[in-house]
């Protein structure tokens, strides 16, 4: 047990440069985070991904600040980002509080929706963010043909897996074709505004975690993670704060879609296997589908 828990510390260089006398793991996704202690407060240290981008890095960081900087609870970078042992390690503050009740799920889900309605009013301020790398909008994903030729490359073997997948890409490229997405402003979202990513202490926002997937891109592509076709309270609670006009309704769930088909494209060209969560979220309906609602037929 002693070596399992060694084994998930980091080495020695690590503790040494941000002078850490002790790490207790944290885990994570993709990035990894430990809990460390200097000179008696609590900070967060993390290793992103093996492999990430500096640029990719330096994005995220560089958002945290500007967001910090609008008055948001979000853990900004104290120290770093550096190289070491092979992989980027950055220092954080440790944000403090717990996640919301799930008592209710409705009314938490309505909340949430009202916050982030918030949240996006004031990241429109931030300007010169920029596209992270390798994100696109919905509409530059609904014209790649690529996927075309990956579902008609793997259809014999996968049969059933790419026929869902083409009966959702040809709906939403439909849904899109006279909605002028290309003309549509924009703005940096976080991602993934779930509520194991927030934090609250005495009734008030705490913490705002987690902007490993923050890009830019329709504000309605904030929905794709915090509504997944099914908590339609979320987009309604944030419509209360922020009404969404018709071709924002429109747009929901083929950019919802989208981003699911191209995940389930790029399993393909990689010779992953899917586990069954992309598929089962394209067939999920909800009402606030209008016209999508239909079965898979």
């Amino acid at each position: 047990m002693r070596d399992t828990f060694a084994s998930n510390l980091p080495n020695h260089e690590v503790l040494d440069w941000f002078t850490i006398q002790s790490a207790v793991p944290l885990g994570g996704r993709l990035n990894k985070h430990w809990l460390v202690n200097l000179k008696g407060e609590r900070f967060v240290l993390r290793q992103w991904s093996n492999g990430t981008p500096l640029e990719d890095v330096e994005y995220e960081v560089n958002l945290l600040a500007s967001i910090a900087q609008l008055g948001w609870p979000v853990a900004a970078v104290i120290e770093g980002p550096v190289m070491l042992a092979g992989n980027i390690w950055g220092l954080f503050p440790f944000l403090h509080g717990e996640p919301p009740s799930a008592a209710d799920a409705k009314t938490e889900q309505r909340a949430r929706g009202r916050l982030m309605a918030q949240f996006h009013y004031e990241l429109s301020k931030l300007s010169g963010i920029g596209q992270r790398k390798d994100w696109r909008r919905c509409e530059e994903i609904l014209i790649d043909y690529e996927l075309d030729r990956l579902l008609s490359a793997h259809e014999q073997r996968r049969p059933e897996e790419v026929r869902i997948l083409r009966w959702h890409l040809e709906r939403a490229r439909k849904r899109v074709e006279r909605l002028e997405l290309h003309s549509r402003p924009g703005i940096v979202i976080h991602g993934d505004f779930t509520p194991w990513n927030l934090r609250f202490h005495e009734g008030k926002l705490s913490g705002l975690l987690d902007f490993e997937l923050a890009h830019w891109d329709h504000r309605v592509g904030e929905f794709a993670l915090s509504w997944r076709g099914k908590y339609d309270e979320v987009v309604l609670g944030y419509d209360e704060v922020s009404p969404l006009d018709p071709a924002e309704w429109e747009l929901i769930t083929p950019m919802w879609w989208a981003g699911l088909i191209e995940g389930a494209c790029r399993h393909l060209k990689e010779g992953k296997q899917d586990d069954g969560w992309i598929i089962k979220k394209l067939l999920e309906r909800s009402p606030l589908m209008g016209q999508d609602a239909v079965p898979f037929r």
